[in-house]
């Protein structure tokens, strides 16, 4: 248990390196600030494809067909709850729509591609890992619409915009690559796996520029960024793990949602206002990313060491 304590605290310490050189670049004017852009279109349409292609094509095996398809039944009962879950938690706290929504996001979807994949790897491994990316494949496509429509003016999404995303269609490639048990050629597997393991420095040196906008003593600042980082990390878990005792849950099926429920907030919380135009929104969501990845340096591991003594791992 301790060992799970000490290995996602290095890992979630690691990110955070790379999220302070984010911030440093950013706030020194190293590099311009369509930096970020370039930054996240890698992330979206290279980095993070080629590690769903990867970590999916070795894992997602026909012989675990069945219940890798009860995984995708249970994202999306586990989806479900966490949206209403998020307007319930959001009501008290939110003084008008935009803070709503924001709200809304934050406590229904967390930083599961960016910061939760290289962490559950590192912790737990591919083969876990790629059970929570099939357990997330309707969160994914959640984000891409619901997500997206909190902060759009009139709400709709595009269904092409939903499915056809890079995030999307790798999923599709890695789990027919992984049934059909074609082997890639070695130099295919090797770009894949370089690619794929540039995602996580480059998606948290992106979060760090993005937060580098804004003085540091700004993004420490205020109550409500502390208060939403621990319903984020604290309550949300608590309250899945209270829901799936009384249902009698165990194993994978007790695991994979507080994996999930335990991870922090994703940096959409500042694209999507700022693409809007929200830019007070924006910034107060700054904050919120920023504390919120600062508090799961200690939160996260404690988190990760119980789930890992509650699974026998």
């Amino acid at each position: 248990m301790f060992e799970v304590f000490q290995l996602t605290f290095s890992k979630v310490g690691m990110l955070l390196i790379f999220i302070g050189i984010g911030y440093f670049l950013r706030w020194h004017h190293d590099l311009p600030d369509d930096a970020g852009r370039v930054l996240s279109l890698l992330c979206a349409l290279v980095f993070t494809p080629a590690y769903s292609i990867t970590n999916l094509s070795k894992n997602f095996r026909m012989e675990v067909l069945g219940e890798k398809a009860m995984l995708v039944g249970y994202g999306i009962l586990f989806v479900l709850v966490a949206i209403l879950l998020s307007y319930l938690l959001s009501r008290p706290f939110a003084k008008n729509k935009i803070e709503r929504n924001s709200l809304v996001y934050a406590f229904a979807i967390p930083n599961y591609g960016y910061f939760g994949y290289p962490v559950i790897e590192g912790v737990f491994g591919s083969a876990v890992l790629a059970d929570v990316m099939v357990f997330l494949i309707p969160m994914s496509l959640t984000t891409n619409s619901f997500g997206y429509s909190l902060f759009v003016g009139d709400g709709k999404v595009p269904l092409k915009k939903v499915l056809l995303t890079p995030m999307v269609i790798s999923l599709g490639i890695g789990i027919a690559i992984g049934l059909s048990g074609v082997v890639m050629p070695p130099f295919v597997d090797s770009a894949l796996k370089g690619l794929g393991g540039c995602m996580s420095p480059c998606s948290m040196l992106l979060a760090g520029f993005m937060l580098g906008k804004f003085p540091l003593k700004n993004l420490l600042t205020g109550w409500r960024p502390y208060a939403y980082s621990a319903i984020r990390l604290i309550l949300i878990p608590l309250i899945f793990a209270g829901i799936l005792a009384l249902c009698g849950m165990q194993g994978t099926y007790l695991m994979m949602p507080l994996l999930v429920a335990g991870i922090p907030l994703g940096l959409n919380l500042v694209v999507y206002p700022e693409s809007q135009g929200h830019e007070k929104q924006a910034s107060e969501n700054a904050k919120l990313c920023f504390v919120s990845y600062l508090m799961a340096l200690l939160v996260l591991p404690c988190t990760f060491a119980i789930l890992s003594k509650l699974a026998g791992i």
